[in-house]
């Protein structure tokens, strides 16, 4: 332990050391290009500094703090630390006050978080310090590349910006496609495109106020601001990379080597008069207020709910397989980008879905969405001026009622009747043969591909457990099986795996067990699950697309398959502020499905029988 601790006190000294000499060597430069009764003439510009000019610049330099703040408010959210806004957004703006002025930007910002808030340990303070810079350097990277094009800058900077522009989108196809990425033994999430663009956002807001700061404070210089802001965000990038104590030496030597010469005088005495008001005087401030911190008031943390089982909808069981949780009443789920509200709420005590998928979204830096909602759910959206779309279709039956005697059901008699004659045998597993049923989902998936996640199933004994698992044996040998979600209010199909030799009608067999055996329990609704819903007719673009879903999903043939019980079909809808946040939404669904967390991951697994996640029509 002692050899760790003088190791790291020995990798930040030379860190330290290396930093000042950085600033050294650019100062020594700097120095030979001025020339005698420079200082001199600095203090005459300084003396005459404009008083209006000082407070508009002090005023610039709170709006940049407030900026400031902020980063730590999305780092917070993103790593989940329950601590109140207020309070993270004050510790963030003494540390990185402090940060930017004393050097060593990640641990002098992490040691002056762990001071300021209680509630969270260095460990935790070191991620929120790495975070705000790593992403604030992201975003200024990106920023200085737009600057760059759009205003005048140094030609150099030409093609790196070019490059820096050209490479985004692809950056936010893999931020989008890949939420989580595995280094090794670390499991790392990274930021929500919500959360990256609140960074770009507070970003611009900060150097632009900053930049203005200085601006105000060169004194009669002909220097434009549109030629100041793109060598101002690269002296920036370049004192924050070398660390230096306020980033002196190489923030200085940028703004010198790139503005007219005749503007020397007039610049250094901007930077100086800018380094007391924007970095002295906030570092004062920081340490006065580390001398009391806030005092521990972590925020209420959602607790999850595990008990379900007098839910109306028996379906939110998927949340024990995709690392959802109960909150306020509702089952939400997080899939990278996005916070769903899975179904209608849990209970009747439940307040609005929409107001609680909100304020739990804004808490994690992710978009809100209603999913799989009923038209009741989804009127309280459209009251709240959300975007609608209806995605799917849910087969529900009646138990207690159900009668395979009458005419309709004809297809599934003759089906019944085939499963019989191949002598297949249905039971309710009392005990899981997990061995035979592995062999049945290996089998399955080499048939039909690899298994979809989220709200569908993925075959785990864990998960299995906690269902009504009905078994198809023919003679001794098992062929299939199903499972379904419980409670005392509802039964829903799940997971549904078969040899692909099983004879013709054994699906069939298991569901219409499953069926008379909540017949007898007196469960009021079965549901079959969901189905892509179907092709808008109005719309020949929609239509065309629809199918492709429908025949790439299944769609086709499960709505064929659950069609042989005579279901009432009941529309499910999708919802979120806006259309575009809607679409990016389900596309984001729909790559949590397709390739899910594994299981270690998210906690346990539901099957590929569900609505496939992609709205076949959006409509108002």
């Amino acid at each position: 332990m002692m050899k760790r601790l003088l190791s790291g006190q020995g990798a930040r000294a030379v860190q330290l050391a290396v930093s000042v000499s950085i600033g050294a060597v650019c100062l020594w430069v700097l120095h030979g290009r001025l020339s005698a009764g420079f200082w001199h003439d600095v203090a005459v510009e300084l003396r005459g500094l404009d008083a209006g000019a000082v407070m508009l610049a002090i005023g610039c330099t709170c709006i940049s703090f407030f900026a400031l703040g902020r980063y730590d408010t999305v780092a917070h959210r993103h790593l989940g630390s329950d601590i109140p806004t207020a309070q993270a957004c004050g510790a963030g703006t003494a540390a990185i006050a402090l940060a930017q002025t004393l050097g060593l930007g990640v641990l002098t910002g992490a040691l002056a978080r762990w001071r300021m808030l209680p509630d969270i340990t260095m460990a935790l303070a070191l991620r929120l310090s790495v975070f705000v810079c790593l992403s604030f350097m992201v975003a200024l990277l990106v920023i200085t590349a737009a600057v760059s094009l759009a205003l005048p800058a140094p030609p150099a900077l030409f093609w790196p910006s070019i490059l820096i522009i050209a490479t985004l989108p692809v950056a936010v196809i893999a931020l989008f496609s890949h939420p989580v990425v595995t280094l090794g033994r670390f499991t790392i999430r990274l930021p929500s495109l919500r959360a990256f663009g609140s960074i770009l956002i507070w970003t611009a807001i900060d150097v632009l106020a900053a930049c203005t700061a200085l601006y105000l404070l060169i004194p009669g210089s002909d220097v434009g601001f549109a030629v100041l802001l793109p060598l101002f965000l690269v002296a920036l990038g370049a004192a924050l990379i070398s660390g230096t104590p306020g980033g002196v030496g190489p923030f200085e030597l940028v703004l010198f080597t790139g503005l007219p010469q005749g503007d020397a005088i007039e610049v250094l005495s901007g930077v100086i008069a800018f380094r007391a008001i924007y970095y002295a005087g906030p570092a004062l401030i920081a340490i006065v207020l580390m001398l009391r911190p806030f005092a521990g008031q972590r925020g209420a943390k959602p607790v999850p709910q595990n008990d379900i089982s007098t839910a109306p909808r028996a379906e939110i069981g998927v949340i024990r397989q995709n690392g959802g949780f109960v909150a306020d009443h509702c089952a939400v789920w997080d899939t990278g980008q996005t916070l769903c509200n899975l179904f209608d709420p849990v209970s009747p005590a439940a307040a609005d879905p929409v107001k609680t998928v909100s304020s739990h979204a804004r808490a994690r830096n992710l978009i809100p969405c209603l999913y799989k909602c009923s038209a009741r759910t989804a009127v309280l959206a459209r009251q709240r001026n959300w975007f609608l779309s209806h995605i799917a279709d849910e087969a529900v039956v009646t138990p207690p009622t159900f009668d395979t005697a009458t005419a309709p059901y004809r297809t599934l008699r003759r089906k019944l009747r085939a499963a019989g004659k191949a002598h297949i045998s249905i039971t309710q597993a009392t005990r899981l043969p997990i061995a035979e049923m592995a062999r049945i989902d290996r089998l399955w998936q080499h048939a039909h591909g690899k298994a979809r996640g989220g709200t569908i199933g993925i075959f785990s004994p864990d998960y299995l457990v906690q269902q009504k698992v009905f078994l198809a044996h023919e003679g001794d040998h098992l062929v299939a099986f199903a499972s379904f979600h419980h409670s005392s209010r509802e039964w829903c199909l799940d997971l549904m795996r078969h040899d692909p030799a099983a004879p013709d009608g054994t699906m069939h067999s298991l569901v219409h067990a499953a069926i008379r055996s909540a017949a007898r329990d007196d469960i009021p609704r079965f549901s079959l699950a969901a189905v892509p819903a179907c092709p808008d007719p109005s719309s020949a673009l929609m239509r065309r697309l629809s199918l492709i879903v429908l025949r790439k999903m299944g769609g086709a043939g499960l709505r064929q398959f659950k069609s042989n019980f005579r279901p009432r079909w009941q529309p499910l809808y999708a919802a979120a502020p806006n259309r575009a946040l809607l679409v990016l939404a389900l596309a984001d669904i729909a790559r949590a499905v397709q390739r899910p967390l594994p299981l270690a991951d998210v906690g346990q697994p539901h099957y590929d029988d569900e609505n496939y996640e992609v709205a076949s029509r959006l409509a108002s």
